[in-house]
């Protein structure tokens, strides 16, 4: 019986039904494919990391090492398991050739090594360990595309040629935020090629499981072992690893949470349509004497069934688009082996979000409840003449229509800030055209000196600054210390951004990145002590900055007293007007080789351009993607209403044709009617993009370390396109929501009067 009642149901409201359904699956669907992929991208990392058996702490050194020191305090110190050191031979990037291309605008740090013997190895295509032959190298994996390569093809690196025998995943530098890529050689192809890199090491250890890092971090250091050069952690490795596809999740969780949103008030509001459709036979059920609990029933009944469907349909197509879009997921880094795991999370997903549906539609459920028999069968006694015409339908359908902005605007205004050239003040580099890096080569401070010279020198340079960066010590409150990396040097010329306060200019001021700043509990205006040098130090925090480099705990100082040797040392530069950056860089370049000064030189924006280019890409697709999504929710949003009025108007209609009016004519009112509705929908859409989308992707990114985050907006795109796209969507869906009108007769008006 009761199975009876639901499909005459659906088939007499069969609209209504399909977009319930409609707006179940999408919803459903959003949220399983955000698990699948969320549990794909994690179980991949960490399958990676897992069979690579990643160090849990890496010290990189360019200068001597003291391998009887390492290998002592490696056996007195209880938290470690294992260690070793390894040995990388960086090159210029102009002498290394793939498939005819050089990597001479490469902003990455290229070099070779050997396999490893205990730990951090480098796996091929299959998650095996590559054991290298003689004249044969591996790629890392993410130039295969990048340069068209395949197997078989020549590797030119100097004067030396191998053979590219295929392509590795290295769980330490695979993602293109790591600033470093390693090529793979055999032991003799390495001696071969020492003659012409230079040589720095890699100081790993593997550690007991539960260590803190950071105090193991201190304990090395205080220990004063090598450390000239940037200290590595394994989650700051797994976060690299996942941060750019990640940040794609992200931007489809966002898009997820407001396409449920939407899908809640459009099947409330379809619910209290056919609620009010049905207040007769409701009220004759109750007449009848049916419990209020069985026609409750009845209706939970119905959209428990179109809940399954909709949950089944978009697990289905949540199943067939994740292997779409987690291709490079799976090339990058490989199978997941947790594959039932991203199953049953997706599933949860999706219950999830059906029981939130539900839920909506159990509490919409009891205005039945509220309703006396007596009260459903009179009805409204035509109380509908006298209502406002611009009420439920016209304000949901302005909400829906903030809402599809809303998700349009987000992913496009996170894509064009990460773009803009201006973003890199919030990677804590400054906002000069080029950048200058020395590192991993003797004498840095020497090396620093005569590139200085070189561009005091050059008449094109408009503006440059030379900053170097030392290690200290950070002496907290309780005593203990912990490392610090501090870059010295006039910070006013080319800022990054400040979230709080300003650039150091005084010789006892420190800022300090945002990440850093919170672990140390520092705020504007707080002292702390550095040791420098052995030497300890009073200094003013002056600033907090945004920094997602380096792990994203540095400091900045205008002057530190510091005799120790300099870690690396970088320059940003900015040329005079009309001169031709990449000739100048070309130029420079040369400049630097004839003093045999080995230095990187790279334009900022191609140096942003290599490093998240893979991540813009992943947004770009998510926000053409949010963009369809939006288009087709605003689509059949107003469409459905337009249908749910011209059938509520219907009467209405026919009376007007009667009286002369034509079918373009009553079209053209409904147009006006909606005309406000469509303009306080896109102005409301405007302002919540921007003001409360920054708010939600500055949440994102502060927990990369940037922080006083401000969208860069393209007004062309979000004030014009973007509005243009919504006004021609909602226009359709009104036209064709509108095609009933043609048959409605003149004479239907005086038929079942009562």
């Amino acid at each position: 019986m009761k199975r009876r009642i639901l499909w005459n149901d659906i088939k007499s409201n069969r609209l209504l039904a399909v977009t319930t359904w409609i707006f179940m699956a999408i919803s459903a669907f959003m949220f399983a494919l955000t698990c699948f992929l969320f549990v794909s991208l994690l179980g991949s990392v960490d399958t990676l990391m897992e069979k690579a058996q990643t160090p849990d702490f890496l010290q990189m050194h360019t200068g001597e090492i003291r391998e009887a020191e390492l290998a002592r305090f490696a056996r007195e110190n209880g938290q470690v398991c294992d260690y070793q050191t390894l040995h990388f031979l960086n090159f210029e990037n102009s002498s290394i050739i793939l498939n005819g291309h050089s990597l001479v605008d490469s902003s990455q740090d290229n070099g070779v090594c050997v396999q490893s013997r205990n730990f951090d190895y480098l796996l091929d295509l299959e998650n095996e360990i590559i054991k290298v032959s003689d004249d044969e190298i591996y790629v890392p994996v993410c130039y295969r595309r990048e340069y068209d390569l395949a197997v078989g093809e020549k590797v030119q690196i100097g004067e030396n040629s191998f053979v590219l025998a295929g392509f590795l995943r290295d769980s330490q530098m695979n993602s293109m935020m790591a600033s470093s890529k390693r090529f793979l050689v055999s032991e003799s192809g390495y001696e071969k090629l020492k003659a012409v890199g230079s040589e720095e090491y890699l100081i790993e250890f593997l550690l007991q499981e539960g260590t803190d890092v950071s105090t193991f971090a201190t304990e090395y250091t205080d220990k004063g072992l090598p450390s000239n050069g940037p200290v590595i952690t394994k989650p700051l490795m797994r976060m690299m690893n996942a941060l750019s596809d990640g940040l794609m999740i992200l931007v489809i969780l966002l898009v997820s949470i407001v396409l449920l949103l939407i899908s809640m008030l459009c099947i409330r509001f379809t619910l209290l349509t056919q609620l009010e459709a049905d207040r007769r036979e409701i009220g004759m059920l109750k007449a009848m004497g049916i419990s209020k609990g069985d026609i409750r029933r009845l209706y939970n009944l119905k959209f428990l069934a179109l809940s399954g469907l909709g949950a089944v349909t978009g697990l289905l197509l949540a199943a067939g688009a994740k292997k779409i879009l987690s291709v490079q997921i799976q090339e990058l880094y490989g199978p997941s082996e947790n594959g039932s795991s991203g199953f049953l999370a997706a599933i949860l997903g999706v219950a999830f979000t059906e029981g939130i549906l539900l839920f909506s539609v159990g509490r919409t459920l009891r205005r039945t409840e509220k309703m006396s028999a007596v009260e459903a069968l009179i009805g409204q006694h035509g109380e509908r003449k006298n209502e406002k015409r611009y009420s439920p339908q016209h304000l949901m359908a302005a909400l829906i229509i903030c809402l599809g902005m809303f998700m349009m605007i987000l992913p496009q205004n996170l894509l064009n800030t990460i773009s803009s050239p201006r973003f890199v003040t919030y990677m804590g580099i400054g906002d000069g055209e080029i950048r200058l890096d020395i590192r991993q080569t003797e004498d840095i401070a020497g090396r620093t000196a005569q590139v200085e010279k070189l561009l005091e020198e050059d008449e094109q340079v408009q503006l440059f600054t030379a900053l170097g960066t030392v290690s200290c010590r950070a002496i907290l409150p309780d005593g203990t210390s912990t490392g610090l990396q501090v870059e010295e040097g006039c910070h006013t010329i080319f800022p990054v951004a400040y979230a709080e306060g300003d650039a150091p200019k005084e010789k006892n001021e420190i800022a300090l990145s945002y990440l850093c700043a919170e672990e140390l509990g520092l705020s504007v205006g707080d002292g702390m002590l550095l040791s420098v040098d052995g030497k300890e130090q009073e200094y003013t925090v002056c600033g907090i900055y945004s920094d997602i480099t380096n792990g994203g705990k540095t400091a900045k100082a205008a002057c530190l007293h510091a005799d120790g040797a300099l870690m690396w040392s970088v320059f940003y530069v900015s040329l005079k007007d009309n001169v031709p950056k990449g000739q100048w860089l070309a130029d420079f370049k040369m400049a630097l080789s004839e003093r045999g000064i080995s230095a990187e030189a790279v334009d900022i924006q191609e140096y942003v351009a290599d490093t998240y280019g893979q991540t813009m890409g992943e947004i770009r697709m998510a926000a053409r993607a949010a963009v369809l999504a939006a288009v087709l929710v605003i689509f059949v949003v107003v469409f459905l209403f337009t249908r749910l009025l011209v059938a509520e108007d219907r009467s209405e209609i026919s009376l007007r044709k009667a009286i002369g009016f034509t079918g373009s004519d009553v079209k053209r009112l409904y147009f006006l009617g909606y005309l406000p509705v469509l303009l306080s929908g896109i102005l409301a859409g405007i302002l919540s993009g921007n003001l409360l989308g920054e708010k939600l992707a500055g949440l994102l990114l502060r927990t990369m370390g940037a922080t006083g985050f401000h969208f860069l907006i393209d007004y062309r795109t979000v004030c014009v396109w973007i509005p243009v796209i919504t006004a021609v969507t909602v226009f359709c869906a009104i036209l064709t929501g509108l095609l009933e009108i043609k048959n409605i007769r003149a004479y239907e008006c005086c038929m079942g009067k009562e």
